[in-house]
């Protein structure tokens, strides 16, 4: 049946950056949350988010004006709260539109893996403040189970985050396929389990176009988008690059 051998059970996804993309703040009439405060972005982006100094995805620091605070304060102790306010109220405001106003291909796509009969997860590291909007979004209901890694206390490429979708799915690892923008390395992870896996790069690609190349080999297959990765399932289309 076209690219992949056989039909899976199942399919992961991650979901920032594969299913949903947090739109740039100078796109939404936003200044970035470094602006706000006035602190390098560099540093921000190295304490909040690589390397998650909080252990924030882990589920150790679940709120997100404190969050800001320490890691603001850890780079500059004089900044004021009214600014750390303003930077959460911005930062919450993009990630809302991400999660709600998603793009309706990928929905309708999901919609098709669903009417086909085959499960689906979301295997996410995220913090509590990344998804306070996550009752809100149109994919919620859209999925059959949904795995944050603020919630368990691990997070990709740990094995046991794909477990555990998969057991909560009921589908063995060689029955499913993992789908991500490859951030965490999570290709590895998922294939250490025994997934195939799938690259899709056009919301990254917004961000960081120049990393999409080195994920390539960590990935079985490449697609520009989910849509384009479940049209080839149906062997509708095909669109690897």
């Amino acid at each position: 049946m076209g690219l992949f051998q056989r039909r899976p059970k199942a399919v992961l996804f991650d979901l920032f950056h594969t299913l949903v993309s947090v739109p740039r703040p100078s796109s939404v009439g936003e200044m970035s949350v470094p602006e706000i405060l006035r602190v390098s972005a560099d540093e921000w982006q190295r304490r909040y988010y690589h390397e998650d100094v909080l252990g924030r995805c882990l589920g150790r620091v679940r709120d997100g004006l404190e969050a800001m605070r320490l890691v603001t304060h850890s780079i500059d102790p004089t900044v004021e709260e009214e600014r750390i306010i303003a930077a959460v109220e911005s930062r919450r405001r993009r990630f809302e539109m991400g999660l709600v106003d998603v793009d309706p291909a990928i929905l309708m796509a999901l919609d098709r893996l669903r009417t086909e009969g085959i499960r689906t997860a979301i295997v996410s590291d995220a913090g509590a403040d990344d998804v306070e909007s996550w009752s809100l979004s149109p994919i919620r209901t859209r999925v059959d189970v949904t795995i944050f890694s603020y919630q368990v206390g691990y997070r990709k490429p740990d094995p046991r985050i794909y477990r555990h979708a998969l057991e909560d799915l009921g589908i063995p690892a060689s029955d499913a396929i993992f789908v991500g923008d490859g951030g965490s390395d999570e290709h590895n992870g998922a294939r250490a389990v025994g997934m195939e896996t799938v690259l899709v790069s056009r919301l990254y690609s917004i961000w960081f176009p120049e990393e999409i190349e080195a994920r390539r080999a960590h990935a079985d297959w490449h697609f520009e988008d989910v849509p384009a990765f479940v049209d080839s399932l149906f062997n509708v289309r095909s669109a690897t690059v």
